[in-house]
C-alpha cells in the first residue's frame, strides 16, 4: 500500500438497528487530494462521515485512517453559550501554566477567521451568530484541529458566493500542504469544480468513483438518482392575481428597517440578499418572532396585529425556518408528533390528543412527500437532512396556511428532493397560497419567481422583475452598487 494513502476503507457496512444503510463501501483517499461524495438524501453520506470519525461503529468492514481526521458535520455541533474562540478551541484549549490562555486563543481564532474572510469577534457568544456565521466558526474549528483528513459535509449551504470562494481557496491551500479532503455537497457544479474525483452513493451502495473530467452537473445528478433527469424547476406560474394577500408598510423591527412590499395570492415572491442582510429577520418579524417597533402588516387588506407565533398562525401564516434542527423540529420526538406539532389543537378532544388521527395524518404526509423512514414513530434525529426538511414542511402545511414563508427550503437537500420541494411550492402557489421564498441560491429564485425583492442592511434595496430578473441585477442590488 502506498505511503501516500491517508484513508483506506474496505467493505464497510453500517446499520441502524435492523436497517442497513451502508453496504460494501470501498475506497482510498490520498494525501493532497479532494474526494467528492455525492448522493441523494438517505444515500448514506452522513453515516459514512460518522463511521470515519468514530461516531458510529460499523457492522462490518475496516476503516484505516493513517492520519488524524476531523469533520464539519451537516448540522452544527457548537456550544451556544460559549464564545467563538472557546468553541474553536474546545477540547484543544491553549494554556499558560495551569490557566487557560484566553488572549492567545482569541488571537489565533481571529487569525483563523480572517483566513476565511470573516470579521467575527472571537469574544462573541455563538448563540448570537447568524446561521452563516456559525458555519464559518464550524469550519475554523475543524481547520484548527490540524488533521490529516478533513471531512466537509455541506459546508457552503448558507454561504454567499464570495464566502464560498474564500473557503475553496483555503481548501486548495490545505491540499497543497498535503491534507486530504472529503467534500460533500448537493451543489453539484461546486463539487465538480473543486474535487479531483467524485464517489457516488445510491441507496447505501457505491455507484462508482469518477474523475471530475468525465462529469457534468447533469450527468452527476443522473448517476445519483439512477435515471435520466428531464427538469429541475417546474414551469413558472402565470402572472399572479391582483389580490394582495400580505402587505408590509414601512415595517421596522430588530434587524429590519423601513421595509415595504406586497405579496399576492398565488405568487411566489423571492427574497434575495447577502448573508446577514436581514432576510431571516424579516421573516421572523412577519411570523411574530420579533417585536414590530413601527410600521404595519396588512392581511387581506386589513391591519393585522402579529405580536406572537400564535397571532401569525391565527392569520394563517406558516414559517419554514432555515435552522430546522435548532428551531424547526424536536429531534428527540417521533415523526408523527413533529408533523402535527403546530396544529395539535386540531387533534385534541376533551383535553386528550387523538394519537390515531395524528398517526394517520403523518402517514398521509409520509406518502405524499416520500419521506424515507421506518415508521411514523421513528425519531426525527435518525432521518437524513432532506427527510427532516420534508417533516418540517409537513408540520407547516398541517396548519392550513394561506401565506407560507420559506427560509432556505432546500438547504442540505439533494437534487431529487429539491425537485419535490420546488414542485410542492409551485403547486401550493397554484392553489392560491401566497409564498415568500427566501434563498441564497439565485438559480432557485430565478427558476421559481417572476419577482424578487432584495434586502440589504435590513432595508429594501430594490425589486427585480421582467427582463431585469437576472443574477447580475440581484447581486448588484444586494451589494449596493445598483439602485
Amino acid at each position: 500500500m502506498s505511503s501516500n494513502i491517508a484513508l483506506d476503507v474496505k467493505n464497510l457496512e453500517c446499520a441502524y438497528g435492523s436497517v442497513k444503510v451502508l453496504s460494501g463501501i470501498t475506497f482510498q483517499l490520498e494525501s493532497g487530494s479532494i474526494l467528492g461524495i455525492a448522493g441523494e438524501n438517505g444515500a448514506g453520506k452522513s453515516t459514512l462521515v460518522k463511521s470515519i470519525c468514530g461516531l458510529l461503529k460499523p457492522a462490518a468492514g475496516k476503516i484505516n485512517c493513517h492520519v488524524p481526521a476531523a469533520a464539519i458535520h451537516q448540522e452544527f455541533n457548537l456550544a451556544p453559550d460559549l464564545t467563538v474562540a472557546e468553541n474553536i478551541f474546545l477540547g484543544k484549549e491553549l494554556t499558560g501554566g495551569t490557566l487557560l490562555s484566553v488572549k492567545a486563543m482569541d488571537s489565533k481564532a481571529k487569525e483563523l477567521l480572517a483566513s476565511l474572510g470573516v470579521s467575527i469577534s472571537p469574544e462573541t457568544l455563538v448563540s448570537t451568530l447568524t446561521v452563516a456565521e456559525k458555519q464559518m466558526v464550524e469550519i475554523a474549528k475543524a481547520v484548527n484541529c490540524d488533521s490529516g483528513v478533513l471531512i466537509m459535509d455541506e459546508p457552503t449551504t448558507v454561504l454567499t458566493q464570495g464566502e464560498t470562494e474564500k473557503l475553496f481557496s483555503l481548501i486548495r491551500g490545505l491540499t497543497a500542504k498535503g491534507k486530504a479532503i472529503i467534500y460533500i455537497s448537493h451543489k453539484l457544479d461546486e463539487v465538480i469544480s473543486l474535487c479531483d474525483n467524485i464517489m457516488v452513493l445510491r441507496d447505501g451502495e457505491m455507484a462508482g468513483i469518477h474523475p471530475v473530467s468525465e462529469l457534468t452537473p447533469r450527468s452527476l445528478a443522473e448517476k445519483m438518482v439512477g435515471r435520466e433527469l428531464s427538469r429541475i424547476f417546474p414551469p413558472k406560474l402565470p402572472e399572479h392575481s391582483n389580490v394582495v394577500k400580505l402587505e408590509a408598510e414601512r415595517l421596522c423591527a430588530s434587524g429590519v428597517k423601513d421595509v415595504s412590499f406586497t405579496l399576492h395570492a398565488g405568487e411566489i415572491l423571492g427574497v434575495a440578499g447577502l448573508n446577514g442582510a436581514g432576510r431571516s429577520e424579516l421573516a421572523e418579524t412577519l411570523f411574530g418572532l420579533r417585536t414590530i417597533t413601527s410600521g404595519t402588516i396588512r392581511i387581506n387588506g386589513k391591519a393585522a396585529e402579529i405580536r406572537s407565533v400564535q397571532d401569525a398562525l391565527k392569520h394563517k401564516i406558516a414559517f419554514l425556518t432555515e435552522d430546522r434542527q435548532g428551531s424547526g423540529l424536536l429531534l428527540e420526538f417521533p415523526i408523527d408528533e413533529n408533523m402535527t406539532l403546530a396544529s395539535q389543537a386540531n387533534y385534541a378532544k376533551g383535553g386528550f390528543l387523538n394519537f390515531r388521527s395524528i398517526r394517520e395524518k403523518a402517514l398521509h404526509y409520509i406518502r405524499s412527500f416520500g419521506v424515507k423512514c421506518t415508521s411514523p414513530a421513528q425519531e426525527v434525529k435518525n432521518l437524513s437532512g432532506g427527510n427532516q426538511q420534508k417533516v418540517a414542511i409537513a408540520k407547516c402545511l398541517d396548519t392550513a396556511p394561506e401565506i407560507f414563508i420559506f427560509d432556505e427550503p432546500t438547504r442540505g437537500v439533494d437534487v431529487g428532493a429539491r425537485r419535490e420541494i420546488y414542485d410542492f411550492v409551485h403547486d401550493l402557489a397554484a392553489k392560491g397560497c401566497a409564498c415568500l421564498l427566501i434563498s441564497s441560491d439565485l438559480e432557485e429564485l430565478l427558476g421559481l419567481c417572476r419577482r424578487v425583492i432584495v434586502i440589504r442592511n435590513g432595508a429594501l434595496a430594490g425589486e427585480v422583475s421582467g427582463e431585469e430578473l437576472t443574477e447580475q441585477h440581484i447581486i448588484r442590488k444586494a451589494a449596493g452598487v445598483e439602485k
